[in-house]
This record gives structure tokens, C-alpha cells and sequence, in this order.
């Protein structure tokens, strides 16, 4: 009984599955969107963190290299021109006070077009207050020296006006830090925050600061002018300046250290890890396709132009010459020809005659009769090796009582096979293809002559890679398979054929091959190089369609090698 029910629950559970199916293409295209945006942007990070690396080591090897001439120079000033020099390198050092706002201050302030600029200008602030530390030291320093060069009343005096500079600027200190400490406690929090601070707390920090490094240059002039002082017996030269590169170093680590979470950051992207090795493999990949596409064009083209004409000119391959042409002054008389018996159809229905038997593969063996005497043939008598080697092995043995009973050969694994009869008769003999064998209908006992004839010294058999031919003599009735049919033709030249269509032909008539044309067709792997040609008193079969059923391109490629060897060998 139909079930109304069934196609209902078929439908529901077919749009079921497809919502579900198109839930799971949005989460992984959702996804795979997230990880590429994710990617491009961590690539794009790290992209203008090195440019702005690079605008930084510039800048500080042109600055390194600037202030490295101005102190080679400065130790020839006279005092007052070294005086005039700290001076100006204190003013600037309290103008360029380094940056204290964060990235996200810098990105909402400069927006994402100058933000590049911003940034390696605020690190370019920082090398140059680095440097201008350096170079503040250093002419103490040169000032020291030359103070110590003077006498030592003069160095003494210098000496209490450092010290006198020193106690100011230090009791102003103090005022500054009483006056901090006097804060309460919530505007003590907020001194430690610098974006929590109002206007008077920012000035009350800012004075902190350029009074304690006022407090520190006048400390550091004053145990420089001490040490100047102490060495007033014996005053040494004055060393030449060395670049502090630490220094430089401590100013620049804050990018350092956003590069090298920008560089994590591309490295721990699972698409940027598969994009890297991906790109490097990328020109080998694409030299290797056009080497190959060259290379196969240009073997191609070899075959087509200089080997086919070649095969063309050679001689026919004729396999029984030898045996059919008479001795001269003798004649002989035409044997019966290969006839075709019954044309292919899907089954063949066979009568045997009291002395005959019919030898079969097993799974064309479509009905016989119930009283037909049935045996394993394990090879054919006499021709065990050839027996075996082409595939006519392990064979159904089948003899019916009575002429008028009937067998029916059929196909029963393959739906495009269909069989032909063809009746072989004493001194006769067809060259047939293994794969094309179904059965034979013989004699009792009778000795059947099969074999395989070799023809290397061909070179239609090398360019068509069949050394072997695999011969079968009569007489005798053949069941031959073909897809979708078997055309059986006479041999008179007039026609070619694609090879992998061939299934046999008479061995009286001569076989040749020629060039496939036009060119392209060949270039593109849609023709053959050569075509099959048979001329003489014979017949020829071939498939209808031998294309059928064949595999695609990938199992081609990998059973081709397998496939050109067995068929040098006749299979």
C-alpha cells in the first residue's frame, strides 16, 4: 500500500538537511572571512611596523652619525663656545620631552593615514632625545676638561657655583615634592595616571619632571667638575666620544616589542602559516606546468613530424606472408575466407553439432541446456603457456546431446558488451586481441592452434607499441566482445581506424599505419598519432565505440605505463 506519509517525511527531511548544510557553508565561510581579514590585517601591521623600523635606523644612523662629528669638533671649541652648545642642548632637551600618549591616543589623534608618520616621528623624538642626553654629557665632559685645563682657583670656583646651581635648583625640587605630598589622597591617584590628571596636576608632574632633571644635569656637573678638580695635578686627555648604543637601544624597544607581537601575530594565523610556503612554491609550480606543457608539445611534435612519416613509409606488417604466397612455379588454391557468422548482439544463440564443444569464459555463459555435459578446461590442450597468457584459462567446457539444443552467449558483468560470431576455416587464421576473446567453438579433441607471432624488427609495431600479435588458426567457430557492438569489414585500404578500436584481423592481409590528421587534434590529446590501415584479401573488426565505459583522465595517467607495456607484450 502507498504511504502518504513517506513522501511528506522524504521532503521535510531533504529542506532539513539543507538548512543544516547551508548553516555549516555560512559558519566556515564565516569563518575562513574572519581568519583572511584577520590575516590581511596582521600582515598589514606588521608591514608598516617595518617601515617604520626602517624610517627609525635610518634617522639613527644619520643622527648617530651627525652627533659623532659635532663631538669630534667639539673638543677643539674654546669654553665659551661649549658653553653656548649646553646651553642650547638643554633648552631643546626640555622642549623634547618623549611622547607619553598610548598607540590607541596616537591612532584616534593621527587617524589611519598619518598614523605611520606619526608613529616613526614620535620614535625619531625619542632617538633624538636619546642622543641629545649623550651629547649634553659628553660636553660637560669637554667643559670639564677645559675647566681643568684652567687653574685650580678657577676650577674651585666653578666648583661652588656648580654647587650653589645644584642646592637651588634642588630646595625647588623639594618645594615641588612638599607641595605634592600635600595632595590628597585622590589627587595623589590620579598624579599616577597621566590621562586621569587636570590641568594643575599635568603642570605640577611636568615641573616635577624638568626639576628633577634639572637637578640631575647640575649633579652630574658638579661630580664632573669634582673629578675635574681632583685631577688638576695630572690632567688627562680627554677621551674621544662613543655612542651609548643601549641607550638608543631602551628608546626604541616599545617598537621592537610591537613588532615582534605583530610578527607573532602573522605567524600564529593558520592562513598566513599556509599563505607563506604557498607563495614560495608558487613560481617552481608554475616553471614546472610550463615546462611540462612545453615538453609534451614539443615530444609531440617529434612523433608527429619526423617518427609518423617514417612508420608510414616502412612496409606493411603481413604475419602469415611467408605461408600464404607460393613457392615460385607452384600454385595453390584460395582457402575460405574469416566469414562473419552472425552480427553482434547483447547475447549469441550457438547449436552445436554432436562433435563439437564450445570452450567459454564463464561469465558469458548465459544458459545452456540441462542436459549439456558441463566441465572446468583449466587450458587449452597442446597450448598451455599461450593458453594461459591470454587469458583463456579456467574455461567453461560445454557438449549438448542434440544439435538443436541451444546456448546463449552473453555479457553478464557488462552492460555495453555485445558479441559477434566468426567462423575461421582450415587454413585460415585471424590475429585477434585477448581482451576481445569470449569463447570457440572446436572439434572434439581436436588440437587447437593458437599462438603469439612477434614482429620487433617493425616499426609500425613500435610507434604502435604491439610487438606481439596474438594469432588463433582454424578451423574453428570465435566469439569475439566489443562495446556496443563488432563491425567486421574487408580489408581494401580505404578505410582508417583508430587503433584502440582495432580487435583483430585476418592474417593474410597486410598491416600498415598511417599519420592522424590535421595537427591539433593530435596536440590536444583528442586523436591518435596513428591509424590503423588493412589492405588485402581479408577482414578486419573493430569496436563500435571503444571509448565506452573507460575511465577518466587520473586513472589514465596512472595505469598508462602499466597499460603500453602489457601492450608491447600483445595484450
Amino acid at each position: 500500500m502507498h504511504s502518504v506519509l513517506k513522501p511528506i517525511i522524504r521532503t521535510a527531511l531533504y529542506y532539513l538537511l539543507s538548512v543544516l548544510a547551508i548553516a555549516v557553508v555560512l559558519v566556515v565561510g564565516n569563518y575562513l572571512l574572519d581568519g583572511l581579514k584577520g590575516a590581511m590585517s596582521a600582515r598589514e601591521r606588521l608591514d608598516l611596523l617595518a617601515e617604520v623600523e626602517q624610517q627609525v635606523g635610518r634617522h639613527r644612523q644619520d643622527q648617530a652619525a651627525g652627533l659623532a662629528a659635532r663631538m669630534s669638533a667639539a673638543r677643539r671649541l674654546p669654553l665659551a663656545a661649549v658653553d653656548e652648545r649646553i646651553q642650547a642642548v638643554t633648552r631643546e632637551l626640555a622642549v623634547s620631552r618623549p611622547a607619553e600618549a598610548g598607540e590607541l591616543a596616537l591612532l584616534l589623534e593621527a587617524g589611519p593615514e598619518q598614523y605611520a608618520t606619526r608613529l616613526a616621528s614620535r620614535y625619531q623624538a625619542r632617538l633624538s632625545h636619546a642622543l641629545l642626553v649623550q651629547e649634553l654629557g659628553y660636553l660637560q665632559q669637554v667643559r670639564a676638561h677645559l675647566f681643568a685645563l684652567q687653574s685650580r682657583k678657577a676650577a674651585q670656583d666653578e666648583l661652588a657655583r656648580l654647587l650653589a646651581q645644584h642646592r637651588a635648583v634642588y630646595a625647588r625640587l623639594l618645594q615641588k615634592r612638599e607641595e605634592a605630598a600635600r595632595l590628597g589622597w585622590l589627587d595623589a591617584r590620579r598624579m599616577e595616571y597621566p590621562w586621569a590628571r587636570s590641568p594643575k596636576l599635568d603642570k605640577l608632574a611636568a615641573d616635577l619632571r624638568a626639576l628633577t632633571a634639572e637637578n640631575n644635569r647640575a649633579a652630574a656637573a658638579y661630580r664632573a667638575q669634582t673629578l675635574a678638580l681632583g685631577r688638576m695635578q695630572a690632567v688627562a686627555d680627554l677621551h674621544v666620544f662613543a655612542l651609548d648604543q643601549g641607550a638608543l637601544d631602551r628608546a626604541l624597544r616599545p617598537l621592537e616589542q610591537q613588532l615582534d607581537q605583530a610578527r607573532e601575530a602573522v605567524s600564529s594565523n593558520l592562513l598566513s602559516r599556509l599563505a607563506a610556503p604557498l607563495r614560495q612554491a608558487l613560481p617552481l609550480a608554475a616553471g614546472i606546468l610550463v615546462a611540462a606543457i612545453l615538453g609534451r608539445a614539443a615530444i609531440r611534435a617529434f612523433f608527429y613530424f619526423a617518427l609518423a612519416p617514417l612508420a608510414t613509409r616502412g612496409a606493411p606488417v603481413r604475419l602469415d606472408q611467408a605461408e600464404k604466397e607460393p613457392q615460385a612455379g607452384q600454385g595453390r588454391a584460395a582457402a575460405p575466407a574469416v566469414a562473419l557468422l552472425s552480427p553482434s548482439k547483447v547475447s549469441q544463440t550457438l547449436r552445436l553439432a554432436p562433435e563439437e564443444e564450445l570452450l567459454v569464459l564463464p561469465h558469458y555463459l548465459q544458459s545452456a541446456p540441462v542436459g549439456a555435459a558441463r566441465s572446468t578446461r583449466w587450458l587449452i590442450r597442446k597450448r598451455p603457456w599461450a593458453s594461459l597468457s591470454a587469458g583463456m584459462a579456467m574455461l567453461t567446457c560445454v557438449q549438448t546431446r542434440r544439435a538443436e539444443e541451444e546456448i546463449v552467449l552473453s555479457a553478464s558483468d557488462d552492460g555495453l558488451s555485445e558479441i559477434a560470431l566468426l567462423r575461421i576455416p582450415a587454413g585460415q587464421a585471424l590475429a585477434v586481441q585477448p581482451r576481445a576473446l569470449v569463447g570457440l567453438v572446436a572439434r572434439r579433441g581436436a588440437s587447437i592452434d593458437i599462438g603469439w607471432h612477434w614482429r620487433p624488427a617493425s616499426l609500425h609495431a613500435w610507434l604502435t607499441l604491439q610487438l606481439r600479435f596474438f594469432v588463433i588458426r582454424g578451423p574453428l567457430t570465435l566469439a569475439v566482445q566489443g562495446r556496443r557492438g563488432v563491425r567486421v569489414q574487408e580489408a581494401r585500404a580505404t578505410q582508417a581506424i583508430r587503433q584502440t578500436a582495432t580487435l583483430g584481423f585476418s592474417t593474410d592481409v597486410r598491416y600498415a599505419t598511417i599519420r592522424s590528421e590535421p595537427f591539433l587534434p593530435y596536440l590536444r590529446g583528442q586523436a591518435p598519432l596513428l591509424y590503423d590501415r588493412f589492405d588485402g584479401a581479408g577482414i578486419y573488426l573493430y569496436d563500435e565505440t571503444p571509448g565506452a565505459g573507460k575511465s577518466g583522465r587520473l586513472r589514465r595517467g596512472l595505469e598508462g605505463v602499466t597499460d603500453a607495456l602489457l601492450k608491447l607484450a600483445g595484450y
